[in-house]
């Protein structure tokens, strides 16, 4: 008598769940590619510390579904140190604080934000109103941004006396030489620019170049010590090099 029963249900409890999922609204592919479609929202940002951040699996992004509805949870997962570094950064500038929070953007407090957010199913897309800044998960993504934005102007810093032990990838040694041969020239130094970028990648590391560049094109930036030393270096290393500007 007992087989027969446990049979029933068995069958009732496997009818349920294949009922269920065949009428979920997202299948285990789609949240996957939703995963997919919001790192790389973030990676589009363009801000170098984000993208490195993404790639060393520091930020990680979780998508699952809200029961069996159209809607989802993205959950960002941030490390505590990045969290305190960008904050005691903003804490020695309260003015700058206030002007962001004035525009909507506000640091982290806490290595966990959770969102809730509905999805177009074609094309797979979050709904354009949840991603609004004044949305949760709008929010969440300006105060990522401005997160790694900010831990930027600390690590583009040149310290002093120090030395850069990892080697430049050819792509970007050619890459540095074609854009000082088009800003400079020497009348005296046929390998002006070979002696620029062999004298600069001795003290930046490919990361920190990356995160000067970035800050070089944020008009937020301009004034940051970081460029300033930077700039300070290019002019001695220039000087040392032989060249001048076209």
């Amino acid at each position: 008598m007992r087989n027969p029963m446990f049979r029933h249900l068995v069958f009732a409890i496997l009818s349920i769940i294949s009922f269920n999922n065949a009428y979920a609204c997202l299948d285990d592919k789609a949240i996957v590619q939703l995963k997919v479609n919001e790192e790389a929202h973030l990676i589009s940002r363009n801000v170098a510390t984000m993208t490195d951040a993404i790639e060393d699996k520091l930020l990680s992004v979780q998508v699952k579904q809200l029961d069996d509805t159209c809607c989802i949870t993205i959950t960002y997962r941030l490390p505590d140190e990045d969290i305190a570094e960008a904050n005691k950064l903003l804490d020695s500038n309260p003015a700058k604080r206030i002007m962001l929070a004035g525009q909507g953007y506000v640091l982290p407090t806490q290595s966990t934000l959770i969102a809730n957010a509905g999805v177009n199913l074609n094309p797979l897309s979050i709904k354009h109103q949840d991603i609004l800044q004044s949305a949760d998960l709008g929010r969440n993504r300006a105060s990522v941004e401005l997160l790694y934005a900010t831990l930027a102007q600390t690590r583009a810093v040149i310290i002093p006396n120090t030395k850069n032990t990892e080697p430049w990838p050819i792509s970007l040694i050619d890459q540095e030489k074609s854009l000082c041969e088009s800003q400079y020239t020497s009348d005296s130094n046929q390998s002006a620019c070979t002696c620029k970028t062999d004298a600069i990648s001795k003290k930046v590391s490919p990361r920190q170049l990356r995160y000067i560049k970035y800050l070089q094109n944020d008009p937020y930036s301009s004034t940051t010590s970081a460029l300033a030393i930077y700039r300070d270096l290019s002019e001695q290393v220039n000087f040392e090099c032989k060249l001048i500007k076209r």
